[in-house]
């Protein structure tokens, strides 16, 4: 299990996501909170904090697993920590970006569907 901060790597979307769309899991219930899970892995805010678990579906770590602050998506504290090891077999990696960009695409074609 790698564990390395990395504020770099946070990106959780694609560019290829469609500008607008709303912003979803791929999975209902991707985000553990904080009291779902163990270990007890504390943020740097004060008072420390459980960080929470999330699922990255950016093309460079596809279904990657990390813990972040909450607030750090607001400018808060900083601590990020990979939670499992990046996908190595580039077949497996590729199969992971294309089932999310389908997943993308059934997601707006069915938005479009609603508003029309």
């Amino acid at each position: 299990m790698a564990s390395s901060s990395s504020s770099s790597s946070r990106s959780r979307y694609s560019a290829s996501r469609v500008p607008g769309a709303p912003v979803r899991s791929l999975i209902k219930g991707y985000r553990q909170v904080p009291v779902n899970w163990e270990p007890y892995d504390p943020c740097e805010c004060r008072p420390p904090k459980k960080a929470a678990m999330w699922i990255s579906w950016s093309d460079e770590n596809p279904g990657r697993r990390y813990r972040s602050c909450y607030y750090s998506r607001r400018g808060g504290c900083k601590y990020f920590v990979w939670h499992d090891d990046p996908i190595d077999d580039p077949f497996l990696k590729q199969l992971v970006l294309d089932l999310r960009d389908q997943v993308w695409l059934l997601e707006r074609l069915n938005s479009n569907l609603h508003d029309a």
